[in-house]
């Protein structure tokens, strides 16, 4: 946890957006909760029209057609045609001794992961390969992960969203325009890991006959690197096992298409525990992929980032800093792989 800071692009603009995503991020919010936060906009709306325009409307999402234009290789010319199959228990890739911490360690894992060797062949196996745009990033997720309370905010174009020591975080929100206010067919308001593999939960306006909402959202955006936002809505009598092979076979889908997972703790502990999180932080060891350790981040919040009144949900300040610490993950993820 060493080396948090409360990020300074917090602004009235900022905590207006989150509070009106929490108003329409998720249907299952107790109506009184609602009436306290419109009560909160009503209290500061004077304050925050002298501070921004009254008006705004999201850049409009990619369309199918996304495509990269030109073939990127990166500078140590990271190409490789073999899928990966990671074990249980995984190899090292040289003789070098692995000194991961291990996933029983991953409340001390850092909140913004290096990227690895193998993460950094999977995305250029992808883009290379399989014609994944090095532009685009997608989610999987529930409410909390729709555009208006994850990440959508920085396609909305706002001056000083960023402090003058965090301008270098400009360059991720250049490269990945578009895709932080894209609406993701693998989001939707209570799915879970096994739901994003049904066609069940397959949007049927655009998505393919026997086409699940996971494929959907490849097929239509093509993105290359995915967030994984998962967990709060487990059945924890459906057992952790059965959960841990879900999201498996999710990351095992995503890495046999070239396509970089990044996978997320999250501030809750609704199953108890604190169990999914490390089912987690165990995929993404086995995998070598990135891991967003966000539940580090919402230990500095009070509540742990999360709402009193319903703790499944974030608190507001707790949606700034989950985007402010996975703009900085996709900064670290871009450098790393040579995109700016």
């Amino acid at each position: 946890m060493n080396g948090f800071r409360k990020p300074a692009f917090f602004t009235l603009s900022c905590l207006l957006f989150s509070i009106s995503a929490l108003l329409g991020g998720c249907n299952a919010m107790k109506e009184a909760r609602e009436r306290r936060l419109a009560a909160q906009i009503n209290l500061i709306s004077t304050e925050i029209q002298a501070t921004m325009q009254a008006d705004w409307t999201a850049t409009p999402a990619p369309t199918a057609s996304q495509t990269a234009t030109h073939t990127l290789t990166p500078t140590d010319t990271l190409v490789a045609t073999a899928t990966l199959l990671p074990t249980e228990t995984p190899l090292p890739a040289t003789s070098t001794p692995d000194t991961r911490p291990l996933p029983a360690e991953w409340k001390n894992w850092p909140i913004v992961p290096d990227i690895s060797e193998t993460a950094k062949e999977i995305f250029w196996r992808g883009v290379n390969n399989n014609k994944t745009n090095p532009n685009v990033f997608s989610k999987i997720g529930d409410c909390q992960s729709m555009p208006n309370v994850f990440m959508g905010i920085y396609d909305m174009g706002y001056d000083g969203i960023l402090a003058d020591d965090e301008q270098y975080l400009q360059k991720a929100i250049d490269h990945f325009k578009g895709s932080f206010a894209m609406e993701s067919y693998a989001v939707h308001d209570g799915m879970g890991v096994g739901s994003v593999l049904t066609t069940t939960w397959a949007d049927p306006k655009v998505c393919q006959k026997d086409e699940n909402a996971l494929d959907c959202e490849i097929r239509i955006h093509n993105p290359s690197i995915m967030f994984i936002n998962l967990g709060t809505n487990w059945i924890s009598g459906l057992g952790m096992d059965v959960y841990y092979d879900y999201l498996r076979e999710i990351v095992q889908e995503l890495v046999d298409r070239g396509i970089l997972p990044i996978l997320s703790s999250k501030a809750d502990d609704a199953e108890g525990g604190n169990q999914i999180n490390e089912i987690t932080a165990r995929v993404a060891y086995e995998f070598d992929v990135p891991f967003y350790n966000f539940w580090n981040a919402a230990q500095h919040l009070k509540n742990g980032g999360l709402s009193v009144d319903n703790p499944i949900y974030l608190s507001v300040p707790a949606w700034d800093y989950r985007n402010y610490h996975a703009l900085k993950l996709l900064y670290t993820a871009g450098t790393a792989l040579g995109l700016f």
